[in-house]
């Protein structure tokens, strides 16, 4: 192992002599539309000053990145980063260099200039922290930046493996914003109000459960809400349910009766027979729900009783959608939702990428602080840290 240096991205920006190559961890899991145009957001935005930064202080910089899940080993043309370089060119004002064969092909940068690694989830052992991999990736590097704050609790080579292997390393200016977002939302008094959306809830149970010992109130829409609706005992028709989680939800359920944290259900809900594109929607009580039809969203009097527990609120914290928010029948639960956390008096502290679509979409972005991490979001409310700040901790600890 080399020896620990953790400094401040100040601190390393200044110490680093230009023509020093960095290897910048950023997230660019983005999603592209029907046409196949990448639909930016705030993950990339957010980076785009950082970029520009190190290129004017005159390093070569490596963006790393991965997108999506391919099988390890198996090149996919539609989980390809090749075809970002344009949209970054456009908001570099720079020409951006493809590595097609990273880390395999040895990257030589002049001072100044920028390229995209591929996609690192094509490389076998990326998601298992294969350490030769991850030796292999700070070849030539000088310096780890990590900026994927939304990646930093997953163990994978270019996210925690890079960080052992390098000579020195730093957290992005984007990340260190992101730490001081969640500790400050720690930091607020009761009552502390979460609102849960977004698809699957098994991904989500364990930090959902650690997330009891920090909030007072928990208010569920998605199909999270499905799930949990279900498991409640009511008709939920044909909306997405993980029924193989049935018994960790009940288990969910007592834990938070013992933790004491209210657990707020829609009351109501929006539902339509349409299973393709939600047409012709009708609000009905979750009682009602009928065998052929799909809850697309919350309805009005759970919007409701979410903005009365927002607007009493000390401290917000929001994650994933109310609703099928792709579809105009899906959208009102989270519109409404945004809206009274954005007027709310409380600490609000929103986020996912899931969320970041929502706002983009609405156009609604005045919150305390807007994080771009869904998992790590989660993951560093509910434990405190993540696996990046676990190994700067390890890693002071062995030096």
């Amino acid at each position: 192992m080399n020896e620990f240096k953790e400094k401040s991205f100040r601190d390393t920006c200044r110490d680093l002599n230009a023509g020093s190559t960095v290897l910048l961890r950023v997230d660019f899991n983005l999603s592209r539309d029907s046409t196949g145009c990448w639909l930016l957001n705030d993950r990339l935005y957010r980076v785009i000053p950082v970029i520009k930064q190190l290129l004017a202080m005159q390093f070569g910089v490596i963006l790393v990145s991965h997108l999506g899940r391919p099988r390890p080993g198996v090149w996919e043309s539609s989980l390809s980063l090749s075809t970002l370089c344009e949209p970054l060119e456009r908001l570099l004002g720079k020409s951006v260099t493809f590595l097609s064969d990273w880390p395999k092909q040895k990257t030589y940068l002049a001072a100044g200039s920028v390229a995209l690694a591929e996609n690192t989830r094509f490389l076998v052992g990326e998601t298992d922290n294969n350490m030769r991999l991850a030796q292999h990736m700070v070849d030539g590097v000088d310096c780890v930046m990590m900026e994927a704050f939304a990646c930093s609790h997953r163990r994978h080579a270019s996210t925690f493996g890079v960080l052992n292997a390098a000579k020195t390393w730093c957290l992005g200016p984007e990340h260190e914003k992101e730490i001081q977002g969640m500790d400050r939302f720690l930091q607020t008094s009761s009552p502390r109000v979460a609102f849960i959306g977004g698809k699957k809830i098994s991904t989500k149970l364990p930090l959902l459960t650690k997330l009891l010992e920090t909030v007072d109130v928990i208010c569920f829409g998605g199909g999270i809400a499905s799930t949990l609706l279900h498991v409640k005992g009511y008709q939920t028709g044909t909306s997405w349910v993980e029924y193989s989680c049935r018994e960790q939800v009940a288990e969910f359920f007592h834990l938070a009766d013992r933790c004491s944290v209210k657990l707020v259900l829609p009351s109501d809900v929006q539902v339509s027979a349409d299973n393709t594109d939600f047409r012709d929607p009708r609000v009905v009580a979750i009682d009602e729900i009928l065998p052929h039809e799909n809850i697309v969203d919350i309805g009005q009097a759970s919007i409701s009783s979410f903005v009365d527990h927002a607007e009493s609120a000390s401290s917000i914290y929001w994650n994933g959608p109310m609703g099928i928010y792709e579809y105009p029948s899906g959208i009102r639960g989270s519109a409404d939702l945004a809206r009274a956390i954005s007027n709310a008096q409380a600490y609000s502290l929103v986020g996912g990428g899931d969320t970041l679509s929502v706002l983009d979409k609405l156009g609604i972005h005045a919150f305390s602080h807007v994080s771009t991490g869904g998992g790590a979001f989660l993951h560093y409310l509910a434990n405190g840290t993540t696996y990046v700040l676990d190994a700067r901790t390890r890693l002071k600890e062995t030096v």
